[in-house]
């Protein structure tokens, strides 16, 4: 979580007649997803971000959500991620430590990235660059081009790997069957 909070204690509680507060403080956040990029660019996303209390138990503090959805009204459309959906759960959790509960609550973003860029800029360029290792057998072995061809081909792909890494998120706990695809292409 970056320090975004600017204006944090400038913002007013509300206190109804119930005795409940609602305090709603101006605090932008920023937070990372852990990302499975095995079928990039063809990868859907489940993220999580998990607000409650580590200093106060559940009678002193009740985290809920104000309604059993995601308040989308400021959302906005992003050209590399589809949203699919989102989800909200509260948890009310008993440690054997303490008899006071601990609440928090979860939200859940489902993410599918967009293909059309991946797609015109990745997948093409592999299957055409495929093809053209391919028409080397089709060289007569006496051929003086086909190792010319081979050649520039290998580098054709060594360029168009380095390329694609620039583009993947970095991660060494999964590997994406496109890069292996393309090191296959390579031997």
């Amino acid at each position: 979580v970056d320090n975004h909070n600017k204006g944090y204690m400038k913002s007013l509680a509300m206190v109804h007649e119930d005795g409940n507060v609602f305090w709603p403080p101006i605090v932008r956040m920023r937070s990372s997803c852990k990302m499975d990029i095995t079928y990039f660019p063809f990868d859907d996303q489940l993220c999580s971000l998990k607000l409650g209390s580590w200093a106060y138990d559940g009678f002193q503090v009740d985290v809920t959500n104000r309604s059993d959805n995601v308040d989308l009204s400021n959302y906005v459309d992003n050209g590399e991620w589809e949203l699919l959906g989102t989800k909200v759960i509260r948890r009310v959790k008993f440690y054997t430590c303490c008899p006071e509960p601990f609440i928090d609550v979860t939200f859940y973003i489902m993410i599918r990235r967009r293909v059309l860029y991946y797609f015109l800029n990745v997948i093409i360029p592999c299957m055409m660059l495929s093809s053209l290792s391919l028409t080397g057998f089709l060289l007569p072995p006496e051929s003086g081009e086909k190792v010319t061809l081979g050649l520039t081909v290998l580098l054709a792909f060594s360029v168009f790997m380095l390329l694609v890494a620039e583009n993947m998120p970095p991660t060494s706990e999964y590997i994406p069957l496109i890069g292996l695809l393309i090191d296959t292409l390579e031997l």
